[in-house]
């Protein structure tokens, strides 16, 4: 999976703005961890890195989620957003505005509004469901120090 990561980002040259990043949203009360932040194709893309046999919707819904989270806590807002599947069953370089190799690609996720309206959907489900969720940690220290 690391080859075909490598592949990717030596083939198109992302520009790395952030890796592994924790957002928040406090307006509806959900956070979670970006894989990467990146430009690409002179846009804000969020990338979601998978390594899972098939894809889900519920991933796009995640994507739109954090694209949400982002744009509520940074002046650059992110454009795109796209799946990199390292198993995906492509055989080589993709065509035309497709981003892909052997093995991988990026799929692209741009419905941002209506994926995100989704997810507030199910949000509200779960809301419904569990009423009286409370986070197993609420605060957490911002540094430490190792002995």
């Amino acid at each position: 999976m690391i080859l075909k990561f490598a592949e990717f980002w030596n083939t198109h040259k992302p520009e790395l703005v952030v890796g592994e990043y924790h957002l928040f949203s406090d307006q509806h009360e959900y956070a979670g961890t970006a894989d990467l932040i990146v430009r690409l194709q002179d846009k804000l893309w969020l990338l979601d890195i998978k390594t899972s046999n098939s894809l889900h919707t519920s991933y796009d819904l995640q994507l739109a989620a954090y694209a949400q989270a982002w744009n509520e806590t940074h002046n650059e807002k992110v454009e795109r957003t796209g799946i990199l599947w390292l198993k995906a069953s492509t055989r080589g370089e993709g065509k035309g505005d497709s981003i892909q190799g052997k093995g991988w690609q990026l799929k692209v996720v741009d419905d941002i509004d209506k994926n995100f309206k989704m997810f507030q959907n199910i949000q509200e489900i779960y809301k419904l469901e569990n009423p009286d969720f409370k986070p197993m940690t609420e605060l957490l220290p911002t540094s430490v120090k190792l002995s």
